[in-house]
């Protein structure tokens, strides 16, 4: 949206990259495991072979890295000897010297011990400046009992025909704005990896049109490629990953297309009538029937933008929509109750880079996972989380592997950890209105900084930093630009856009994420005018209440009633949720 027509540099043709990609698949290491009845000898000779080779290599790295770490030992305790000697020496000399100036008479007494009871001082006592003590201490960085667990012997290994990208960059990338691929390494059966270490190699097709290339290792087996585009186009990243000393493979899917638009033109929004938006699953009758909704209350896109998971509250199910077909209604998951493939009120929903899908189960005060399978397009049920929640409502994943959930009841975030089984990591917030406080938590998000947005009933949004520490205040009460009333739902984008469902006020707004500047806003009511001392206006019923002045929403209302929810791909396609309008309006 907004974007102009992209300038089209000069770049590899499809052919070309088809042909790159080609080669790549060539000489796949994982084909060196491949065999049929006849050659599986053969082959399982050669892997012997290979096995004797790097068990030689493997021995020599072990000495090599033992020998390197006995000789600086060596070379320290050289480094303390000499200190050991020169510290001596010091010593002596300064005896020597003060041994001269007692014979010349010209050395200072003795001070007295206890200046308040001892005479005088003795002219003839004297005090020697140095004592005998040379001692050697090992210092609190002894390793003596780490050495038993000094290096380890793996048989595992990365295979870059396993291991796969995910991240925003490969939906759009805007131009002057920091994006970032995830690459994931993955062993021989395709199973992650969970420690670094490899050697990984990103290369664009127009390199001088990509400022602040990197790569991090985050040591969990993941490796971030991070840069920023400075001009539109469509052009291919070349990802490789590899063994140190061995040249790198192709990761699966590369090279990968990396398309750049202009940055998202907020102005767009609201810039023509809500009515004229294409709306998802609008109907006269919303209950029950596949692609229908009732209060839509919560969504998210899948990491490649191309999925839309919602929350479909009233139905008590999860539904899933296709945006690359018409937004067409593709599965669907849950009924009303209690058991483990059940839910009641999902308020939430959450979708990671690997497909994990966490669901804030509000009745039944409990989270419920699942699995989402492209293949199929369906959801596979995993687990369900209890850890005393009341009434939970907003949720988040992070790119770290946490879990942030809004435990709304309790007036608290509860953390937990993903990559550990949802072990429980910490909480923050308790009931108030103070600095740190939280009134009811509503929605979660994390912005570029790593920093986490809270929204809560107080009609604003505390900002924290990632061990839960208050940090600061976005918005406040009101209806001006910047205050909000009852900030349901709140999202970053990937240009660290904050949107906020300022459902109180009809309407959508947008920060920025880090330091809380306003930016756009659109819809709001449009059957009357707003009043004086807004500031007071209290926060807006249930869904099933009137509101306080008695007055529903128009009918002939065209525009959003009830926004609830919001979702923003990396493509720049927006969805708000209407809760009372039962649609999802699309930007």
């Amino acid at each position: 949206f907004g974007s102009k027509c992209p300038r089209r540099p000069r770049r590899p043709c499809a052919r070309l990259a088809a042909a790159v990609r080609q080669a790549a698949e060539m000489s796949r290491r994982i084909d060196e495991l491949y065999c049929t009845k006849e050659t599986a000898g053969d082959t399982a000779r050669k892997i012997l072979a290979a096995i004797e080779g790097r068990c030689e290599s493997a021995r020599q790295e072990v000495s090599t890295a033992i020998n390197e770490r006995i000789e600086a030992l060596q070379e320290r305790q050289k480094e303390l000897i000499a200190s050991i000697d020169r510290v001596a020496k010091q010593k002596a000399h300064a005896l020597h010297m003060q041994l001269q100036t007692i014979e010349a008479g010209t050395c200072p007494p003795a001070p007295m011990e206890n200046p308040d009871t001892d005479p005088d001082p003795d002219p003839n006592r004297y005090i020697l400046c140095a004592d005998a003590a040379i001692d050697f201490k090992i210092g609190e960085e002894d390793f003596l009992e780490k050495i038993p667990d000094l290096g380890s012997i793996t048989e595992a290994s990365t295979y870059a025909s396993r291991s796969f990208a995910r991240g925003p960059a490969l939906g759009v990338a805007k131009v002057g704005n920091p994006s970032y691929v995830w690459v994931y390494s993955c062993d021989k059966e395709g199973a992650r990896r969970t420690d670094g270490g490899d050697v990984v190699l990103a290369e664009f097709s127009a390199p001088e049109l990509f400022e602040n290339l990197e790569v991090e290792d985050v040591k969990d087996g993941r490796y971030k490629v991070s840069f920023v585009p400075v001009q539109e186009g469509e052009y291919t990243l070349d990802i490789k990953i590899g063994r140190k000393n061995e040249d790198g493979e192709a990761v699966r899917g590369g090279p990968f297309t990396i398309t750049v638009r202009s940055p998202t033109a907020l102005e767009q929004f609201g810039a023509e009538g809500d009515e004229e938006k294409p709306r998802i699953g609008e109907t006269t009758d919303p209950t029950g029937t596949f692609g229908n909704l009732l209060h839509p209350s919560g969504m998210d896109f899948d990491h490649s933008g191309r999925f839309l998971f919602v929350a479909d509250q009233g139905n008590h199910r999860v539904q899933i929509f296709d945006t690359t077909a018409n937004h067409a209604p593709v599965s669907v998951f849950g009924r009303k109750g209690l058991g483990y493939h059940e839910l009641d009120s999902p308020c939430d929903i959450a979708v990671d880079n690997e497909n994990h899908v966490v669901v804030t189960d509000l009745l039944n005060h409990r989270l419920q996972v699942y699995d989402f399978i492209p293949r199929t397009m369906e959801l596979k049920y995993v687990r369900t989380v209890e850890n005393g929640f009341d009434f939970p409502k907003g949720v988040a994943l992070t790119d770290d592997g946490f879990v942030l959930v809004c435990d709304s009841g309790n007036h608290k975030v509860q953390v937990f950890s993903l990559k550990e089984d949802f072990s429980f990591v910490r909480e923050f917030g308790s009931f108030g209105v103070a600095e740190g406080n939280l009134n009811m938590p509503l929605s979660v998000a994390v912005n570029r900084a790593d920093e986490i947005l809270v929204s809560d009933s107080s009609n604003h949004i505390s900002v924290f930093d990632k061990e839960g520490n208050f940090l600061r205040w976005i918005g406040m009460k009101g209806r001006k630009d910047g205050a909000m009333n009852y900030p349901v739902s709140i999202l970053v984008s990937d240009e660290d856009h904050l949107y906020v469902c300022d459902q109180g006020n009809r309407r959508v707004q947008v920060f920025n994420a880090s330091d809380g500047r306003f930016l756009h806003k659109w819809g709001g009511p449009t059957n009357k005018a707003p009043a004086e001392g807004d500031e007071e206006e209290p926060p807006p019923p249930p869904p099933d209440e009137e509101e306080e002045d008695g007055e529903k929403p128009a009918p002939e209302d065209p525009g959003m009633h009830r926004p609830s929810a919001v979702a923003v791909n990396s493509s720049g396609l927006v969805v708000i949720a209407d809760y009372d309008r039962h649609v999802l309006w699309t930007f």
